[in-house]
């Protein structure tokens, strides 16, 4: 068996163009600013759609105006406070929204569900009967135990119950 000697100069080419590439790949200031650009731009979609997405896509209960401490402390309570009904169809949405408006003391002067055509559509029996029993939920949590400034930020409220989100705990 004989080995084949390699052409010095032409592994030294070998090198020479694998440099070349690596300058031209890696250092190039114009490739670069490029991918800075392309970067820039998919960031820009992404905002662009997450700021399409509406209060009723977004799932779990949302409130807005508060910090997450204080958000996460008003979903445990009144989590707690909510039974989900029996019997929901777990292929339907089981989202309702709810406005609240609330005393200083965290007493709702008034709940409204926000998708309440929805109550009367055929075929969505099912839908009344998770949003009265979000609607419970709220009563018989009152009051609120709501931060005890700031009550510009939280007089008004809106909450989605997902049941969903209860059920896949």
């Amino acid at each position: 068996m004989r080995k084949k000697k390699q052409n010095p100069e032409k592994l030294d080419e070998e090198i020479k163009q694998v440099s070349e590439f690596e300058k031209k790949e890696l250092f190039d200031p114009n490739n670069i600013a490029a991918l800075i650009d392309k970067s820039k731009e998919e960031f820009a979609e992404t905002t662009k759609k997450t700021n399409k997405i509406s209060q009723s896509q977004k799932k779990d209960l949302s409130i807005t105006s508060l910090t997450l401490s204080e958000e996460d402390a008003l979903k445990a309570q009144i989590f707690g406070c909510w039974s989900i009904p029996l019997g929901l169809p777990y292929n339907e949405n089981l989202l309702v929204r709810i406005k609240l408006q609330l005393k200083p003391d965290g007493t709702v002067v008034k709940s409204e569900i926000l998708d309440h055509a929805r109550m009367n559509t055929p075929g969505q029996g099912f839908y009344k009967v998770l949003a009265e029993s979000a609607l419970r939920a709220i009563k018989m949590c009152q009051p609120l135990r709501v931060p005890t400034e700031g009550y510009e930020r939280w007089k008004e409220l809106q909450l989605n119950f997902d049941a969903r989100e209860m059920l896949e705990g």
